[in-house]
């Protein structure tokens, strides 16, 4: 019965007088397709390449990588349409047309995937399954065909599983997965290259990209194997009752992420101090679980954001850059206290990053029991420049000034007095 049917249309069309008017407008449509588009690529590309590099490198880039060499398929396809809507028209008929045109805008698809994905394997395994869909279709066999795979089949509970719906899913799944991973990445690049959009919000808009993207992929997947959607009522109690108990801190953390996304109290490059001082680094990730944090004797600490939201965290750049230096030092007894005194407000006002406000101090603390105790504050601006060699440099010039002014730095002295005469042996 099928092959009576093919042999039927293809006598049908073969006698049709039409279909060789088609066929010589059908070359013609080809060749000025061509030359149309040599005259575009002589004339006309390097204009716009030229226009695209003054405008934008990112426009530059997609001229050339998605524009230049998909123009002959796209001048091609309108051409094509042209002939088909003449066609239709004057001979009343435009079968080889329409079927040209199916085959031109489905090579120009594979085209597109092939290009955006750098994937030669994705294109051929989805090309391998379209192009014979494609043809049979034409045919008018694709319903034959389909209800032929859809026979060999099993039943999972509510759900059934045939041949055909395997290879549907597995197209689908492939359209899908290239898709949304186009999606994005090209998103994700336009935010990141975005001057007008903080670091935070960047990261923020990038998860509800990916949020986004996870639950589209996930209901079409579902929606293509045939799962009943209304089922994850249920499950969706499971779940809950899932995160109350097992996922609880899985749950903690990514909306501890969230919240500080939200907030913007720590940032990727802050400097933070959390654990009471024992992990001290910049930050340099966020992700739905932890913050990584680069310490500064190279390790790498993965923090869960449940930290940042219930303990004490100290942000060193919050809003602002500035840090406090504190200098302790001691000078002994009979001391000229407030010479020592100008002497730190000298060693400050001479290093090169010490701010002029807020203002330089420096105060006598306590009277020890040899010595007495002096303490010497001064900001300094950039803490991203580091804290320890200005302190090394302060105490250093500091011990030579007080060196050329005469003034000590005491060293602990201890006197022990012996009495008698009987030692033991």
């Amino acid at each position: 019965m099928i092959n009576d049917k093919i042999l039927f249309a293809i006598e049908k069309t073969l006698s049709s007088p039409t279909i060789y008017i088609q066929s010589f407008s059908l070359i013609a449509s080809f060749a000025i397709a061509y030359f149309a588009y040599r005259i575009f690529r002589k004339i006309f590309f390097p204009r716009i390449l030229a226009f695209s590099i003054r405008q934008n490198v990112e426009l530059n880039r997609i001229v050339s990588r998605y524009f230049i060499p998909m123009a002959y398929p796209v001048f091609t396809s309108l051409f094509l349409l042209l002939g088909m809507i003449l066609s239709k028209i004057f001979l009343k008929d435009n079968f080889l047309f329409t079927i040209t045109l199916q085959l031109v805008l489905l090579f120009l698809f594979l085209r597109f995937m092939r290009i955006s994905s750098n994937s030669i394997f994705i294109t051929n395994f989805i090309g391998f399954f379209l192009m014979p869909a494609m043809i049979l279709e034409i045919l008018g066999l694709l319903d034959y065909v389909i209800t032929y795979l859809d026979e060999f089949s099993i039943k999972l509970g509510a759900i059934r599983i045939s041949i055909y719906v395997i290879i549907k899913s597995i197209i689908v799944l492939m359209i899908v997965f290239w898709f949304s991973g186009l999606i994005t990445r090209k998103s994700k690049s336009y935010i990141d290259d975005s001057k007008g959009i903080k670091s935070g919000t960047k990261l923020i808009i990038g998860k509800f990209i990916d949020i986004f993207v996870y639950c589209a992929v996930a209901i079409i997947i579902l929606k293509t194997i045939g799962v009943d959607m209304t089922t994850f009522a249920v499950l969706g109690g499971a779940i809950g009752v899932g995160i109350g108990f097992g996922l609880q801190k899985i749950a903690s953390n990514f909306i501890s992420g969230i919240i500080l996304l939200f907030e913007k109290s720590i940032e990727v490059g802050d400097w933070v101090e959390i654990d009471n001082g024992n992990i001290f680094g910049v930050v340099k990730h966020f992700s739905g679980r932890y913050t990584l944090i680069e310490c500064f004797d190279g390790k790498e600490i993965m923090v869960p954001n449940e930290d940042f939201i219930v303990n004490k965290v100290s942000n060193w750049t919050y809003s602002n850059n500035r840090a406090r230096i504190e200098i302790n030092f001691a000078v002994n007894y009979g001391t000229d206290l407030q010479k020592a005194i100008d002497i730190g407000y000298e060693v400050a006002r001479q290093h090169p990053r010490c701010l002029t406000y807020p203002e330089i101090e420096c105060f006598i603390t306590s009277f020890s029991e040899y010595d007495i105790k002096l303490v010497l504050y001064f900001w300094i601006s950039d803490i991203t420049k580091g804290r320890m060699a200005v302190k090394s440099e302060a105490y250093l010039n500091l011990t030579k000034m007080l060196k050329d002014n005469g003034i000590e730095i005491p060293i602990p002295k201890r006197e022990i007095h012996v009495s008698g005469k009987n030692f033991i042996n």
